[in-house]
């Protein structure tokens, strides 16, 4: 039976609990008034009525049973009020009450209530009649009076079971609609989760086939670029050629098929760092420059002045929508104009709206083909792919990524005239840090350059890079004109100091024009660039023997540029005077919390030695730990108080994370904070770090305002001893030079507060612990150890951002991002491509310490006698701070050293001390512990 029914029927049920319990008191009042009868007579029928419903109800609620006696009970009210007023003259007006009550029966909805409900009225009548008269009718009563009152009951019963029955098969209906709509509901719901599961199955197997396909497909083109650089006949280059081709168009699809179902999946996430938009518009540009002279199409840019130096998003997905877009409009176009323009819509606090546009002067399309463009596996019409080639997914794609962006993207176009595509970003604007600044020296500044291309695109490209540097280029269109220039500006005594070749140019190509100037006999031979977007070992097999300075892989940004500039030969020797600038004060901490002890968790010693000297410099004391399970074990010990701990994420035995949640058992956010100290400014790995119990992160290379920031908001205050003075840089055997590529020196300074000694000792470290990176991480992976690779790789990576070595960190990052995703596909030829920047930069230390003089032995002299106490004494501090593994050991072994009266050099070359500085606490604390040959005591 049909729920809301019986629901109604309860209801009803309850209400007549109340009416009948009411008609007690009015029975009896009404008895009072008209004197007939005895009022708790009147009253004791009425309540026998009430309490039998009542129980009846309780016991069986709305059964038929229930429904039955209480149609018959209610007859009975009115029954009594005709017993009240006999002899009144309202006794025939009591008649109307049995009316009502029978009407009130409609609301079981049963025909059997009403049905006894009416054989109860007529029986009443029928029986009283004969027994009582006067209780029916007051006077003039008879038979056939009667019998009209009970037809007149019969109608309104059959009328009333006639409504009812079809409030029951309405209600039946209902339920039945109900149950089919529920039933339907239930199976479109299920129909829906297996649609998803199905979509999700095909997305992922679409995603992992894309990914198993395309390792075959990078061996097909890697090995055809090998083939290509050997003999072959014509006929043969032309089928490579072919096979080249093919494989680079299935590589496309299938990458658009990956990025697809990826999206479909729900696979796909965003990055968010900081990237500069100008420098990626470039590159894509240079992407399609070859096509687009090809097609004898001239690129115009409009970009807003106003827009942010650095902004902050997913730039390689900027850079596919981009790609996308001026691919479209350069494969629809021919003889004419392209138009990319980039305008700042809105700017609100640390966010930007910013609008790209890209027109084009092609076929263009109708209303109805730019409202397919959006489609997955859809074109403008189907002679679009036999004309044109591609799958349909490539504005697909682009709508996913820009939606997941917070933005639009939206296409008009007239047919015959072209076609305007723009979307709409939100991103975050970036702060330009002045150690990361792409900015050239004075020195670079300072040559006088000329660049030959013979796309105007990107020569235009390139001289706006310089452009930005305020260095003022001279353009070729062509390597015939280049040479002119040369030879030109040789004779009139002003001669280049760097000429940028592009490798294939018409007419003489890069490797040619090189050949010729070295032939005219010029004066002064510049140095010189090839630019090249076919790989540098295809140029360094056409060039044979002819020696090349620089090479530089296109598309070309600003990062690379300036990297590729910095390896410039002779670079150091041309000194430009110029004014340093000034680096920022070193940051402190407020006074209160000067003094205070913090736990620096961290495996690698150059990161540990560049962090320790900034956290001194802010007037704090520091312990150092190699890994998370000696942390653990220091913070348990709680000698020391810290007031913080600094925690690295990756390292060996214990890593950050695992760390942090073991002390986390023990000492809560408010007792102990703990900041992370990450090389990635991933959303997930900050979710990670909070999670674990964290308060706070800094990126890697460590900014000293970040860090001190972040430790003046964290930080807790421990009572503790005065804030030490912070501790003057001795000088090195030799000073660090103004200029010494690769590495940046004045960014690398402004790392390590502008301790020129510091960053000098740091840069030798760096060479003596890298000389045999490369090969070391190779034979990590050829032994099958990946996760010591991938450790090494990171840790390379961090170090040489730490020290300003750009590309390395670069490289290394890739490794170790490929190494992460278990795919040794390209690992060999990264880590070809280290090698060199590696051996350049190890160069570039070992140039620091050359002609240095053989350094004298570590003796320790005599102790002097009037000195014993106060040396006993240095002794045990130096050895209760290379217990606790303190940063502020070296400090206690210089005084040490001094006390003992050890020369400059001695002290320098000391094992104790060289252990020291690698933060090699486990060697120091035994060397201060063996037996000193001339004494035999421990100690130095």
């Amino acid at each position: 039976m049909n729920v809301e029914l019986n629901a109604l029927r309860a209801r009803y049920g309850r209400m007549l609990v109340t009416l009948f319990w009411a008609h007690v008191p009015v029975i009896g009042l009404a008895a009072l008034w008209v004197g007939s009868m005895s009022p708790f007579t009147a009253m004791a029928l009425a309540g026998g009525l009430a309490a039998l419903y009542h129980l009846l109800w309780r016991l069986r609620r709305t059964r038929p049973v229930t429904r039955n006696i209480a149609a018959v009970a209610l007859v009975g009210e009115p029954a009594l009020f005709l017993l009240v007023f006999e002899g009144h003259a309202w006794q025939m007006d009591m008649h109307m009450y049995f009316y009502a009550v029978l009407a009130l029966n409609l609301a079981w909805f049963d025909r059997s209530a009403l049905i006894m409900s009416a054989a109860a009225i007529t029986v009443h009548h029928l029986v009283l009649f004969y027994l009582l008269p006067n209780a029916v009718f007051s006077t003039d009563g008879d038979v056939a009076r009667v019998l009209l009152h009970g037809a007149i009951v019969a109608f309104q019963t059959a009328v009333l079971v006639w409504v009812s029955d079809k409030v029951v098969q309405s209600f039946d209906r209902i339920g039945k609609m109900s149950d089919e709509i529920v039933a339907k509901s239930a199976a479109l719901e299920e129909r829906t989760r297996e649609a998803e599961e199905a979509n999700r199955t095909k997305s992922m197997f679409l995603a992992n086939m894309s990914h198993e396909i395309r390792t075959p497909i990078n061996a097909i083109l890697g090995f055809c670029h090998l083939v290509q650089r050997t003999t072959l006949e014509p006929r043969q280059r032309e089928h490579v050629s072919r096979i080249s081709t093919a494989g680079g168009v299935l590589l496309r699809l299938i990458n658009d098929l990956l990025d697809f179902s990826k999206n479909e999946a729900g696979a796909l996430t965003l990055e968010a760092r900081p990237f500069d938009l100008r420098s990626a518009m470039s590159c894509q540009v240079q992407m399609v420059a070859d096509t687009m002279a090809a097609r004898r199409l001239t690129l115009r840019q409009e970009i807003d002045e106003r827009l942010p130096e650095m902004l902050v998003g997913d730039e390689l997905r900027l850079n596919q929508v981009l790609l996308n877009l001026l691919s479209n409009a350069t494969k629809f176009s021919e003889d004419g104009e392209i138009v990319l323009t980039a305008r700042l819509v809105e700017r609100q606090d640390d966010q930007a709206r910013v609008e790209i546009s890209v027109s084009d002067c092609g076929i263009g399309m109708t209303p109805d083909q730019v409202g397919r463009l959006f489609t997955p596996f859809t074109q403008a019409d189907s002679s679009t792919t036999r004309r044109f080639g591609g799958t349909g997914l490539g504005l697909a794609i682009c709508k996913q990524i820009v939606q997941q962006m917070d933005g639009w993207i939206r296409a008009e176009s007239v047919p015959g005239q072209g076609s305007r595509f723009t979307f709409s970003l939100c991103l975050g604007i970036g702060q330009v840090d002045a150690a990361e600044a792409i900015l050239p020296c004075s020195a670079i500044r300072a040559l006088r350059i000329l660049i030959a291309d013979d796309s105007p695109i990107a020569l235009k490209m390139l001289e706006a890079i310089f452009a930005r540097w305020q260095i003022r280029v001279i353009l070729a269109p062509s390597g015939r004109a280049a040479l002119d220039m040369v030879q030109a500006a040789d004779q009139r005594g002003h001669p280049y100091d760097l000429v940028i070749l592009d490798w294939k140019m018409p007419d003489l190509d890069g490797l040619q024009t090189l050949r010729a100037l070295r032939r005219v006999g010029l004066r002064r031979m510049p140095a010189t660039m090839v630019m090249t977007a076919h790989g540098v070992d295809a140029v360094m097999a056409e060039a044979g023997g002819e020696t090349i300075d620089l090479f530089l892989a296109k598309p070309i940004n600003a990062r690379n540029l300036l990297d590729a500039l910095k390896q410039l030969p002779g670079l150091a020797e041309r000194h430009v005077p110029e004014v340093a600038p000034d680096l920022p004060a070193a940051p402190v901490l407020p006074e209160a919390m000067r003094g205070q002890r913090v736990l620096l968790v961290e495996d690698n010693p150059i990161n540990q030695e560049i962090a320790v000297a900034l956290l001194g410099d802010a007037g704090l004391l520091v312990d150092c730990a190699e890994n998370g399970l000696v942390a653990c074990r220091m913070v348990e010990a709680g000698a020391a108080g810290y007031a913080a701990v600094l925690m690295d994420m990756q390292m060996p035995e214990m890593d950050g994370l695992t760390a942090t949640r073991q002390i986390r058992l023990t000492h809560t956010a408010e007792a102990l904070p703990i900041i992370a100290l990450t090389a990635h400014a991933y959303d997930d790995e900050r979710r990670a770090c909070m999670q674990a119990g964290m308060c706070d992160h800094v990126t890697k290379p460590v900014d000293p305002a970040r860090l001190i920031a972040v430790l003046a908001r964290h930080m807790r205050i421990v009572p503790t001893a005065a804030a030490p003075a912070p501790r003057a840089e001795g000088v090195g055997a030799a000073d660090l030079p103004d200029h010494l590529p690769p590495f940046d020196i004045p960014a690398a300074l402004a790392r390590v507060n502008g301790k020129r000694p510091l960053l000098r000792r740091l840069i030798l470290s760096f060479a003596e612990g890298n000389r045999d990176a490369v090969a070391q991480i190779a034979q990590l992976i050829a032994d099958g150890r990946r996760q010591d690779a991938h450790r090494a790789a990171h840790t390379l990576k961090g170090v040489a951002a730490s020290l300003e070595l750009p590309r390395i960190a670069a490289l290394a990052g890739q490794i170790e991002a490929f190494l992460q995703a278990d795919d040794t596909t390209d690992i060999d030829a990264l880590l070809a491509q280290l090698s060199g920047p590696l051996a350049a930069a190890i160069a570039a230390a070992d140039s620091l310490t050359a002609g240095a003089g053989t350094p004298h032995a570590a003796a320790s002299p005599p102790t002097p006698a009037g000195d014993s106490a106060r040396i006993a004494q240095l002794r045990g501090h130096l050895r209760d701070q290379v217990r606790r593994r303190s940063m502020a050991a070296r400090a206690s072994f210089d005084a040490l050293a001094e006390a003992l009266q050890l020369d400059r050099m001695a002290i320098d070359d000391h094992p104790v001390r060289r252990a020291l500085l690698r933060l090699d606490y486990a060697a120091a604390d035994a060397l201060l512990n063996r037996p000193h040959p001339d004494t035999g005591q421990p100690g130095i």
